[in-house]
């Protein structure tokens, strides 16, 4: 019988521990537990809701959005590709309605990281709508994907124009990073003169990138830029004095013309380029060249 009375204390003295007034956490002020919260992933973050009253919305003011699902949905063979296009409608549902709920006013970071067709090009829309009036400082959106029938989603041109709303500002975007998203030239030009605080922009698998251009004074603070597998890309000048990484790689043709002006460069990677010019690049430490074979290449230094 002793024994079983021990049993019985130690099993009341646990459930004291867990639901009694030990639960210290949940008496801290709602800006620390949500800045906890947002160290979960999203799952997690919603998940928290189910603790008790205390805990129901507080979720809805995680400052960080990180919708990435580690699924088969993200390995789906073209046998199964109906039971994926399922799965997808049911992510991007759960995502709307996420965004629905949520509340915050600022967001730090925004990622989706999803295969979605053009079937979804007005979810894509509203997200990014979402983010930027949210005054978003990291927006990643990655809609890469293994079947090539299913590439490239453009990005909002009604976001992207001069008439945009007073509550559509992009001057809070400090990191930009566009995958298999259609970037055109006029978007790049749009994201140097309306993103004041932009320091690395990223571009992965664009169609529209023919000739690009990224000029500016000390106004620019662009430090890093990456284009990556934009396979029409044929020139692409840059003359900037705040960029220290320049990368581009990856594209199909050979580049036409590299020039690049840009006093703190440290890091430079280029592949298949004819012809570069450099000037002004006295810190340049660090670089990695391919040339294309069985073809004149030029490089000037200045």
């Amino acid at each position: 019988m002793g024994g079983k009375r021990v049993a019985k204390f130690q099993t009341k003295k646990r459930v004291e521990v867990v639901y009694g007034d030990d639960d210290r956490i949940s008496h801290l002020p709602d800006d620390i537990l949500v800045d906890i919260i947002s160290l979960l992933s999203l799952k997690e973050a919603v998940c928290t809701s189910v603790l008790s009253s205390r805990w129901h919305n507080l979720w809805k003011h995680i400052y960080r959005l990180n919708f990435d699902p580690h699924s088969s949905l993200q390995k789906g063979t073209q046998q199964g590709f109906e039971s994926c296009k399922e799965k997808r409608e049911t992510y991007v549902k759960w995502v709307n309605s996420v965004l629905r709920k949520h509340k915050a006013a600022i967001l730090k970071d925004f990622v989706i990281r999803l295969r979605l067709s053009r079937t979804f090009q007005k979810d894509v829309n509203r997200w990014i709508n979402f983010a930027i009036v949210r005054h978003v400082q990291r927006l990643e959106l990655d809609l890469t994907t293994d079947n090539w029938s299913l590439i490239n989603c453009s990005l909002p041109q009604e976001l992207l124009t001069q008439n945009t709303s007073s509550e559509i500002d992009f001057k809070f975007l400090k990191i930009l990073c566009l995958k298999s998203v259609d970037v055109t030239e006029e978007d790049m030009k749009f994201f140097q003169s309306k993103c004041p605080m932009l320091e690395e922009l990223v571009v992965d698998r664009s169609l529209k990138l023919v000739n690009v251009e990224v000029c500016g004074g000390p106004s620019l603070v662009l430090k890093h830029l990456e284009l990556t597998r934009c396979y029409d890309l044929k020139s692409v000048k840059v003359s900037t004095p705040n960029l220290t990484l320049l990368s581009i790689h990856g594209c199909e043709s050979c580049l036409k013309s590299v020039k690049i002006t840009a006093p703190n460069l440290t890091s430079l990677t280029l592949q298949k380029v004819e012809s570069l010019f450099l000037e002004n690049v006295p810190r340049l430490v660090e670089t990695s060249l391919q040339w294309p074979y069985f073809r004149r290449q030029s490089c000037i230094l200045a």
